[in-house]
């Protein structure tokens, strides 16, 4: 054997081993030579064989001709080295093939081209595979995108991988690429995306998913939402816990129905590991959701079902439902209804809304359930079926009638309650002073002032002003507990006992023990558990003085010499809050008009108020503003225009007196 025919030898072994086939064009002749791999490649005897690249327009596919011959071009001037391109070759009765091609130009030794060798692989079975996939993850994106549900997964950092647009909309990013790569932590509180790394860790280290756990969501910026959500181990095909994925369904506004689902899976023939690995994904998500996910094809027969239809409909496994029909385990009026539906979303290409469905089983039981339908297109955009997501609320419809009857009975007694409300708020309106007397005597004035506000119908702050013989003055400023039913009933005891210890009145520290002893014994009688906060005053303008006793109500405020402070109290003076304890020992503070010239008295709710940084108004605002020359009236709005949204959390009392 000759040294070329060796060569030629080991040539045919090596391209019959790597599946190639060799071509080799003279240009100057304008003949090609094809082995026979390559004729039976594009299926020609060795006698009418055709040359490919003299004639693109006969033999290139019409989408890739333009290519070939721009390519082609280049090589043959010398611009490029290499041709190179994968395309579609019309072969021996007309079928389209696709085929990779690589040739180089060979010069004489003038530099002049005149022949072209190459090499010839058909990678049609590649481009089969290849359009698999992509039908595949068609598939996925349909599913996803199609679902108002966020469905998500997550590597083993905890950062997002894959997820839907609606998944990427509800964390605030603009793109599901923008999401890709982030965790919790660039969106929630701290404390609310650590609970969910370490629930996330859990899971991957157990192996045990969570199904329908109501979550508190607290977001970077503070505001709160509540979602249902799933989550289970992501494992890879190989069983190496890649993650972990999740189901998440905003339940902050809705609660009364579970969220849809659609998704859409194929039995795909696994030719790679990509394939498998995207099929193992989907069906790991669609089994997981509670859901009833369901394929129909033009006939309406079931092409694919997720493992919570099949069990709906009794059957082991998804298998088992393909190929049939919904007449198979409904009754005839839902499978007549159901037809309809698909028919009319086949017709006109439009999803079908969602809606209740009353459904009629073969052995003539029912149930309820939420059905959407949407138009199920393939690849190229050709119109193939239907698809759905339904999920069973006949629990929820059954809690819905029963709520509708609680409703209306409850509506009856509300309205037997209102009424009583109304009562009780004209009653204790009328109690409010409407006007305050100014008190004289011995070439002394009070003037009284006043601010009321109560932050609720029924407030539990109160004061009250009773003038007394030889220009004397009573007054007492009052804080219960809470607002409502309950401090109003308060309310109402303290003005009681107030009518009681008439004759204590000139006694600020009597006055307070004997209202004291009274509230507790009405709160052991009543068995309520209550307290309230007093400063009870005695104003005589003859003496041209105040007596005050506290129990455990704020400091007043006083003016002396233009500056406005805190008044301090004697010791004796201060005791502790009403309905406390019935012991309790109440001294007295006495002030001279000499020593000031105004005090204001107050409950809690105007210095506690808070603005948007959590910062109190405090009583050092509220004596600056006072020493300015600021009114009440003013002092109160300054407080609202402090507060986060300009209102009160609490009822506002200020009672103020000018001593001159």
């Amino acid at each position: 054997m000759s040294e070329e025919d060796e060569v030629k030898d080991r040539l045919e072994l090596a391209l019959k081993a790597s599946n190639e086939g060799v071509w080799d064009w003279d240009l100057q002749k304008d003949e090609i030579f094809y082995s026979n791999r390559v004729l039976r490649f594009l299926g020609y005897g060795r006698h009418d064989v055709p040359n490919i690249f003299s004639d693109p327009k006969r033999f290139v596919h019409p989408d890739d001709r333009e290519e070939w011959t721009r390519l082609l071009d280049l090589a043959l001037s010398g611009e490029n080295e290499l041709f190179a391109m994968e395309a579609r070759i019309q072969i021996e009765g007309g079928e389209w093939c696709w085929f990779r091609i690589r040739g180089v130009v060979r010069p004489d030794d003038e530099g002049k081209m005149v022949r072209m060798v190459g090499s010839v692989i058909d990678i049609s079975q590649r481009k089969e595979v290849e359009a698999a996939l992509e039908e595949e993850r068609s598939r996925i994106d349909l599913l996803l995108e199609s679902v108002p549900v966020n469905v998500y997964l997550k590597d083993r950092e905890s950062c997002f991988v894959r997820a839907n647009g609606s998944t990427a909309e509800r964390m605030g990013a603009s793109s599901v690429e923008e999401l890709i790569g982030k965790s919790d932590r660039d969106f929630f509180g701290s404390e609310h995306a650590q609970e969910a790394r370490d629930v996330e860790l859990k899971i991957m280290e157990t192996l045990e998913g969570q199904e329908d756990v109501m979550e508190h969501e607290v977001w970077e910026d503070g505001h709160e939402t509540w979602v249902m959500v799933t989550k289970m181990p992501w494992m890879g095909v190989d069983g190496e816990v890649m993650g972990t994925f999740g189901v998440t369904n905003d339940v902050t506004e809705l609660v009364e129905v579970q969220n849809r689902l659609a998704d859409d899976m194929a039995q795909l023939a696994g030719i790679n590991q990509v394939i498998e690995e995207e099929r193992h994904r989907i069906r790991l998500l669609i089994d997981s959701i509670p859901m009833f996910v369901y394929f129909k094809d033009l006939d309406s027969r079931f092409k694919l079902v997720n493992q919570g239809m099949s069990n709906l409909l009794g059957l082991p496994t998804p298998a088992d439902v393909e190929g049939k029909h919904d007449r198979d385990f409904f009754g005839h009026e839902l499978h007549e209804m159901a037809d309809r539906d698909e028919k009319r979303i086949i017709e006109t290409g439009m999803p079908m809304p969602t809606k209740l469905e009353k459904l009629t089983w073969k052995d003539g039981h029912s149930t309820w359930s939420l059905v959407s339908k949407f138009p199920w297109y393939d690849q190229s955009g050709e119109l193939v079926g239907t698809f759905g997501v339904s999920g069973d609320v006949t629990e929820l419809v059954q809690i819905r009638d029963q709520m509708a009857a609680v409703a209306l009975m409850l509506g009856r007694k509300n309205e037997a309650m209102e009424e009583e409300l109304q009562l009780a708020r004209e009653v204790q309106q009328a109690a409010i002073p409407r006007r305050l007397p100014t008190i004289q005597g011995g070439g002394g004035e009070a003037i009284f002032s006043h601010r009321y506000e109560p932050a609720t119908e029924l407030a539990g702050d109160f004061f009250e002003v009773l003038p007394m013989e030889n220009g004397m003055a009573v007054f007492l400023v009052c804080d219960v507990m809470g607002h409502g039913v309950r401090a109003a009933l308060i309310v109402s005891m303290l003005r009681g006992l107030l009518e009681k210890g008439r004759g204590l009145r000139g006694e600020p520290g009597p006055f307070l023990e004997g209202l004291n002893k009274g509230l507790c014994h009405l709160l052991e009688r009543t068995g309520l558990t209550m307290f309230a906060t007093a400063v009870y005053g005695v104003v005589d303008t003859e003496a041209k003085e105040i007596r005050l006793a506290s129990a455990g109500h704020p400091t007043p405020l006083v003016r002396r010499k233009e500056k406005v402070e805190l008044l301090e109290l004697s010791k004796g003076s201060k005791g502790p809050a009403l309905g406390l304890m019935s012991a309790a020992v109440y001294g007295e503070t006495v002030l001279s008009f000499d020593e000031m010239d105004g005090i204001w008295c107050f409950t809690d709710g105007i210095y506690e108020i808070e603005n948007a940084d959590g910062e109190d108004f405090g009583t050092e605002r509220m004596a600056s503003h006072l020493a300015k020359g600021g009114t009440i009236e003013s002092l109160v709005e300054e407080a609202r225009s402090f507060a986060i949204d300009q209102r009160f959390d609490d009822d506002v009392c200020v009672l103020g007196l000018e001593l001159r």
